[in-house]
């Protein structure tokens, strides 16, 4: 449970972050761009306006151009509803009671009271559409005209369906916003169970590795060591033995290092220790020689910096086939040739052997040059083995792209 509630702490630090939306696009589903959502409206009130004050001819005591700054006014207003929505509501309440004349005022008034009830809390949009209601019904009077209980009733309906309205969508993008987030966490969860299973079995097989094979093989190197001490043996034997020993504890050092990258540690980050590279290869060929082959390192072009993965790609394939070759070709010499040039790397292994088995190609079970076309596939690279066609033994190239 300690590596989930890292993996946990790691992952729910990141933050899923959406564009803000209008609620009318997030209740509806609509892809409506905001620019005409906030433009469009007044688009609509300035054109509605100006036919309004100019078929005017019943309003007494207002001429048309007051009318036109109130138009005006109230869509300058309205730019700004969703920033400021009260005081807008409040400026467009204050131009509607001192001109009163519904086919200017009506829609606008509308308009800023829907915005109230899709931003403000319940209680300020219900004082709100009061105030607005009961503003509508006033303005006649302040005229000196009377409404009529119809007009009245007609205004509160209105008022209400505006509010009405913008409530149901607010309440409707919140639900829809909801599900989203749910799903997110969802997903979230998905993740994370996902990257718990796999660092439960990155330790179940460190753990394997650490009590199995790391295990024998310390045993077989205290064996060893313990042979060598005996000294009843001629020089090539205890040569041989303390060779055993040696490269017995280095296995050892090398899975540990592969245990420090199996375990997740630090929040998730695995521990690790510098990995080979090719500056290594001098000291992986002189245990080559001490193990009886006769290698060399041979290295074309100007030699330049590699990429660490690279690198260590470099070093498994020239380690895996050197392997190969002691194990296989019973060969006598090998010789590792890196070709450096602009873009690419070439890595060549030769011996002068009898070649090798199917079962290292892994046409019998052998995992070695599949191992080595996984790490040449990696990078993008190529690999091709076959018999040598201008002497005996087997070829091994891997070229790397380097960029």
């Amino acid at each position: 449970m300690e590596v989930y509630a890292r993996v946990v702490s790691s992952s729910t630090s990141r933050t899923v972050s959406r564009p803000a939306d209008r609620p009318l696009n997030t209740a509806l589903g609509w892809r409506v761009p905001s620019w005409l959502l906030d433009y469009g409206p007044i688009v609509f009130i300035l054109i509605e306006g100006l036919a309004a004050v100019r078929f005017q001819s019943q309003v007494s005591g207002i001429s048309k151009p007051i009318l036109l700054l109130a138009l005006l006014g109230t869509a300058a207003a309205l730019v700004v509803r969703h920033r400021w929505p009260l005081p807008v509501l409040a400026v467009i309440l204050a131009i509607a009671v001192a001109v009163d004349y519904g086919p200017l005022i009506t829609i606008p008034l509308l308009l800023a009271v829907f915005t109230v009830a899709e931003s403000a809390d319940r209680t300020t949009v219900i004082v709100a559409a009061v105030i607005t209601a009961v503003a509508l019904c006033v303005a006649p009077w302040a005229h000196g005209d009377t409404l009529a209980a119809g007009g009245i009733i007609s205004r509160f309906v209105a008022v209400g369906l505006a509010v009405a309205l913008g409530l149901w969508l607010r309440a409707r993008a919140d639900y829809v916003t909801g599900l989203h987030e749910r799903a997110e966490r969802l997903e979230r969860e998905q993740e994370l169970m996902a990257q718990h299973s796999v660092a439960e079995e990155r330790l179940r097989i460190a753990r394997e590795l650490h009590d199995v094979v790391a295990h024998n093989v310390s045993l077989m190197v205290v064996q060893a060591q313990a042979l060598a001490a005996t000294g009843d043996r001629d020089h090539e034997q205890q040569t041989a033995l303390t060779r055993m020993a040696d490269l017995g504890r280095e296995a050892l050092s090398e899975m540990h290092r592969m245990l420090g990258v199996l375990r997740v540690q630090n929040a998730g980050a695995p521990e690790r220790e510098p990995n080979p590279g090719v500056g290594d290869l001098e000291r992986l060929i002189g245990r080559t020689r001490e193990a009886g082959l006769e290698a060399s390192l041979v290295i074309e072009g100007p030699v330049r910096e590699l990429p660490p993965g690279i690198g260590l790609s470099v070093y498994r394939i020239v380690q895996e086939a050197l392997t190969n070759v002691i194990r296989h070709a019973a060969a006598r010499h090998a010789v590792v040739t890196l070709s450096y040039s602009a873009d690419a790397l070439g890595v060549t292994v030769l011996d002068d052997g009898v070649g090798s088995p199917a079962g290292v190609n892994g046409s019998s079970g052998g995992h070695g040059l599949v191992g080595m076309r996984e790490r040449v596939a990696l990078f993008g690279g190529r690999l091709e083995t076959g018999q040598r066609a201008e002497a005996a033994g087997y070829r091994v190239h891997a070229s790397l792209p380097v960029r």
